[in-house]
């Protein structure tokens, strides 16, 4: 008995471990290699990277599909909820293509509330908006927008105002975070929120040096000014040789930035990206300089229009000036290469119906039902934000393959939503990865990246010209996350090597 029971411990054990070993799609894998098909090859291959020692401990989802026959190659888990991070802005991009239409450009309006008298405008000047986000230096083409409207109002015989500057950025619901954002993300540029009024993509430089010695307050500065920001400066000068270190916090709707840390003498400046706490009022000073920079001078002070103690009559208003963004395709560009979040959460602002302020829940719900109409089930994925830096997004490779796949055939959109995602060893976030490799130009894919996460979703090419879509997601590991990257990179090399048919050697 006692041989027995030892037995079926043992069979339970191993009925254990195989029960909680990833799920994969890789038929017929027994046997020599000199035996399998290539497909075969491909899949133990692709089955080996993922599992290797050293990141199996992971949890990995991965789906790999053909574009030409729409042949599953590959699968593990594809159909697990996982936290995406930045992958989510290949879904609301993809969205608001369909939605918008690349030629979709963003409206800005300045107003004369008053009457202009020679030189003189006696009322408020009001600038209207419904989110363009492109003023900023990403855009070279826009980045000089306040300067051309001083220039015009310039034209327009104004040289003073003698009211205020108003921002009207009620084309958006406020506070212009995402759902579940982490509070800590709020004080730092990627976690700016969004507003109908922006620019410099919400967000000022501090540049934090030395001071004179040891014990003395750092030196800190900020670009552009006019953020609105309170500094709470408590970042010390310490002795050459040791070592620089500065963090971030604001509480959410607060003012107040706490610079903490220490500087050493010697060392060169640290750069750190500050959200600011009402994009309007940046906008709106930056707005202000630019307009006196060109002749044109405002008496008030600036003011959000939640401030205001009439709200403007636009029927009884001149409209001094329309102004038209840079267009959709240009807004893809940046939002995928270089994975900027306030891009996103604009567009999916910008997906909900414009009857009253737009809403992040009105623009989800356009994204679920298109999605639902594109053939990508809901129980696949739950979106809670448009940028991804909401940990409660979560979704599927399968959600992705099929979103990536319907994007493919449609001719509408896949050259401009593909050339949009970063080129691998060419430009975005994966401008520095597979650079020297086989792969490199081959493939086109958005990168994703939180703590414990990490995503990468997109198309390649293999050396037969075969189109394929693939979709991979790690969370949970230990190690660094460049040794997820490695692996992922592997396997891009290894599909991008992937031959239809067995070549002579």
């Amino acid at each position: 008995m006692k041989g027995r029971a030892s037995a079926f411990l043992i069979v339970a054990l191993a009925f254990s471990f195989s029960a909680c070993a990833p799920k994969t799609a890789k038929p017929s894998l027994a046997g020599s290699a000199a035996r399998r098909t290539p497909l075969e090859q491909l899949q133990f291959d692709l089955h080996s990277i993922f599992t290797s020692a050293g990141i199996d401990h992971a949890f990995w989802g991965v789906s790999v599909r053909s574009l030409k026959n729409d042949e599953l190659l590959f699968s593990m888990n594809a159909g697990r909820m996982q936290t995406p991070a930045s992958n989510q802005k290949l879904i609301t991009t993809a969205v608001a293509a369909e939605k918008l239409g690349w030629d979709f450009k963003y409206s800005t309006k300045i107003y004369a509330l008053g009457p202009q008298d020679g030189e003189d405008l006696n009322g408020d000047l009001v600038i209207v908006s419904n989110g363009d986000p492109t003023i900023n230096t990403r855009h070279p083409e826009r980045w000089g927008a306040f300067d051309a409207w001083g220039k015009a109002l310039y034209e327009k015989g104004i040289r003073r105002v003698n009211g205020q500057l108003i921002g009207d950025d009620n084309a958006f619901a406020e506070p212009g975070w995402g759902f579940g954002w982490s509070w800590d993300d709020l004080s730092l540029g990627y976690g700016a929120a969004v507003g109908a009024l922006q620019y410099n993509e919400n967000q000022v430089e501090l540049l934090i040096g030395p001071g004179i010695e040891p014990g003395s307050r750092a030196i800190i500065s900020q670009s552009p000014p006019g953020s609105g920001i309170i500094l709470n400066h408590d970042v010390t000068t310490v002795a050459e040789g040791q070592p620089s270190r500065v963090s971030l916090v604001r509480v959410p709707g607060s003012n107040m930035l706490t610079v903490s840390g220490q500087v050493a003498i010697g060392s060169p400046a640290i750069s750190e990206i500050a959200a600011v706490p009402n994009p309007t009022i940046l906008y709106l000073n930056a707005l202000r300089q630019a307009l006196a920079r060109n002749g044109v001078f405002v008496a008030g002070s600036p003011l959000d229009i939640d401030d205001a103690r009439l709200k403007p009559d636009y029927s009884k208003a001149t409209l001094l000036l329309e102004d038209q963004s840079a267009p959709l395709k240009s807004i893809v560009d940046v939002c995928l290469k270089f994975s900027r979040n306030e891009y996103a959460e604009t567009l999916l602002y910008s997906l909900a119906p414009t009857l009253t302020e737009a809403t992040p829940e009105a623009g989800l719900e356009v994204v679920r039902e298109t999605l639902r109409t594109w053939g990508v089930a809901p129980e696949l994925y739950i979106a809670r934000d448009g940028s991804g830096l909401s940990r409660n997004d979560y979704a599927s490779p399968d959600a992705f393959i099929g979103l990536l796949a319907h994007m493919w055939k449609d001719p509408r959109h896949i050259e401009s939503y593909r050339s949009a995602m970063p080129n691998a060893g060419v430009d975005g976030t994966l401008s520095s990865r597979l650079k020297q490799s086989v792969a490199a130009e081959r493939v086109f894919a958005k990168t994703g990246s939180m703590s414990n996460v990490r995503s990468l979703s997109g198309y390649l090419m293999t050396l037969d010209n075969e189109p394929i879509a693939f979709s991979f997601m790690a969370t949970g590991f230990r190690v660094p996350s460049l040794q997820i990257d490695a692996t992922m990179d592997e396997a891009l090399i290894r599909l991008v090597k992937f031959p239809r048919e067995l070549h002579e050697e």
